[in-house]
């Protein structure tokens, strides 16, 4: 027998209406009828494997639609697959005295309506929450150098108040008996057993240690070499609890911390479907086993078709999703007419009005076209007025502004002179200065060419010479 399926339980199914005959539940196939096979040993690779994962029973059933809609004629059981053979005999015998075998047929079966039942009570009373801020200790981090302005602006806190880790490692100054240290760590808030909230940091380590046991368990040469090239073990993993209980977790490795990070299998639940893709039983199997699974045909958030390999990440608490070896233009022959047109629709977006000006009819249709046209008192992020030259940028549909007219451009920029018109402002806008306003500090306004009494009060170093900054 293959050591692998040692420990490993399958669902059996009893067809009433086929003389009580026994077979081992391979999955659904995608009209929702039941696929089954053999309990032999032979086929012991087809089998369902549910030991694992509740989760496994949660998505057979429901893709099993077909039974229920109609009264059910089939009876399934759990049986251990090292010892199928055997029990689908037992079971045989056992349905031709039904009533007499009641009891152990009883404790054995797996019931669809109770399970769905129980299903939905879970789906009906979990319900997410965010970190209340109000409980956290604000003043615990700020003795470590952190704050709540920092997190935000580093783009660590949104994660964080959602139980995610920090996405960036952040730096951290404990301080042990006097002495204060410079840590690197990802941080994460965890609720204590009391409602208040703690601070959980997971420091960086230089080198992941991956011949050290790992909550009593030890990695095999296969589980290390997935660690580092895919950061996920590939399996799940036996690991030891505090009170010498086995779990079951997926294991993976933390890219950011180099240490590795555990989530129990039964703590994890999928979607029965995946970007549009209705998962296969042996899909969702294949991803609660910790595989590396192929998933074909899903729809990527602009609407485009991809094959994608997804495996869960315990490190990141959700799915890692990788394309080695995958022919990324398979759809894309289909799907370039489509494409196109959404292209050149995107491309025809222009705005009737631009940074504060109203574009006329004519300048719009010559944007659309591909022509320049030069905009007169637009306003810049600061509150400033400009003028610039406007053209559309087709490869990245969006509009480019320019200090000079871009169809008159030479192989220097020393070739092209700003207009009279605007020489003043879209020199000092852009770095320059003209010889009467060099000394000038703040952006002058349109059409000024000497300064201000205030601004000959202000004096600055000239300003270097700049090749110039987009707008």
């Amino acid at each position: 027998m293959d050591e692998k399926l040692k420990n490993k339980e399958t669902l059996l199914v009893v067809n009433k209406n086929d003389t009580n005959n026994v077979k081992a539940v391979k999955g659904v196939d995608t009209n929702g009828n039941l696929e089954a096979v053999e309990p032999t040993e032979a086929n012991q690779g087809q089998f369902i494997r549910i030991n694992e994962k509740a989760g496994i029973l949660e998505n057979f059933f429901s893709n099993l639609k077909r039974e229920f809609q109609d009264p059910t004629h089939f009876n399934f059981f759990r049986s251990p697959i090292e010892k199928i053979e055997n029990i689908a005999s037992a079971l045989k015998e056992m349905f031709k005295d039904e009533e007499s075998n009641s009891v152990f047929l009883f404790e054995s079966r797996v019931n669809p309506d109770d399970f769905n039942k129980q299903q939905k009570t879970q789906d009906q009373t979990t319900e997410y929450k965010p970190v209340d801020e109000s409980r956290i200790n604000w003043g615990q981090l700020e003795k470590l150098g952190v704050t709540r302005e920092l997190l935000e602006e580093q783009g660590n806190l949104k994660a964080m108040l959602n139980w995610h880790k920090s996405p960036n490692l952040i730096q951290v100054n404990p301080t042990f008996e006097g002495i204060s240290f410079q840590v690197q760590a990802r941080l994460s808030f965890e609720e204590n057993p009391d409602g208040s909230i703690r601070l959980k940091a997971d420091s960086f380590q230089s080198a992941p240690s991956l011949d050290t046991p790992f909550h009593g368990a030890m990695l095999t040469d296969e589980d290390k070499k997935n660690l580092l090239e895919t950061y996920n073990a590939g399996r799940i993993i036996d690991l030891t609890g505090d009170k010498g209980e086995k779990i079951s977790s997926f294991v993976s490795l933390d890219k950011l911390t180099n240490r590795l990070e555990a989530i129990s299998v039964d703590k994890v639940s999928f979607n029965e479907t995946l970007k549009g893709v209705t998962l296969t039983p042996e899909q969702s199997q294949s991803l609660y086993e910790g595989k590396k699974t192929l998933i074909e045909g899903m729809t990527s958030k602009n609407d485009r078709l991809f094959d994608g390999y997804v495996q869960f990440n315990a490190a990141k608490g959700s799915l890692d999703f990788s394309y080695e070896g995958l022919d990324r233009n398979r759809y894309r022959q289909a799907q370039d007419g489509q494409g196109q047109s959404q292209r050149e629709e995107q491309q025809l977006r222009i705005p009737q009005k631009l940074k504060g000006v109203d574009l006329t009819p004519e300048q719009q249709n010559s944007l659309r076209s591909g022509q320049t046209i030069y905009v007169k008192g637009m306003t810049d992020g600061k509150g400033e007025l400009f003028n610039a030259y406007v053209k559309t940028n087709v490869e990245e549909s969006k509009l480019n502004f320019y200090r000079w007219n871009p169809d008159n451009a030479k192989s220097t920029a020393k070739e092209v002179t700003p207009v009279n018109e605007g020489r003043t402002q879209v020199a000092v806008n852009g770095g320059k200065t003209d010889e009467s306003l060099k000394n000038v500090k703040e952006p002058v306004k349109q059409g000024q060419n000497a300064p201000t009494k205030e601004q000959e009060q202000k004096t600055v170093r000239p300003l270097k010479k700049s090749g110039g900054v987009k707008m």
